[in-house]
């Protein structure tokens, strides 16, 4: 296993100016598709740190599990989970990309454990 540790500033103080219709409009296309992260999908706009597993030897060659750490330092994603599939997890980036685009840095899996096993903070909508 790998362990990275990027920042998404672009991400950081996101605002939200969706029109009422622009909404409607979404809902009534997704009605009969299910979530992939219905516990997770209103949050991954105020993720600044991304935590990642990733397993190269695998035969899916991708990231196992992720942690996502907003601007005050609370730790509002975890997945995959019974419920959420995941962020990362759905793209077929594969390491070198992470490193690349994201600009990620490897970190330790003592690192990665900790932000794994933080509490992780419900947060509503509005944040």
């Amino acid at each position: 296993m790998k362990y990275l540790k990027f920042i998404c500033v672009a991400n950081i103080n996101a605002e939200h100016k969706d029109s009422f219709f622009r909404n409607l409009l979404w809902k009534i296309l997704v009605f009969f598709i299910p979530e992939a992260n219905p516990d997770f999908d209103h949050l991954y706009d105020f993720v600044e740190t991304w935590y990642i597993e990733y397993d190269e030897t695998s035969e899916n060659d991708g990231v196992c599990r992720e942690v996502g750490r907003d601007a005050f330092g609370r730790i509002i994603i975890k997945t995959p989970d019974d419920r959420n599939y995941g962020y990362w997890n759905d793209t077929n980036m594969g390491i070198g990309d992470f490193i690349e685009q994201m600009h990620a840095e490897f970190i330790s899996q003592e690192e990665f454990e900790s932000a794994w096993n933080e509490e992780l903070v419900r947060v509503d909508r509005k944040m």
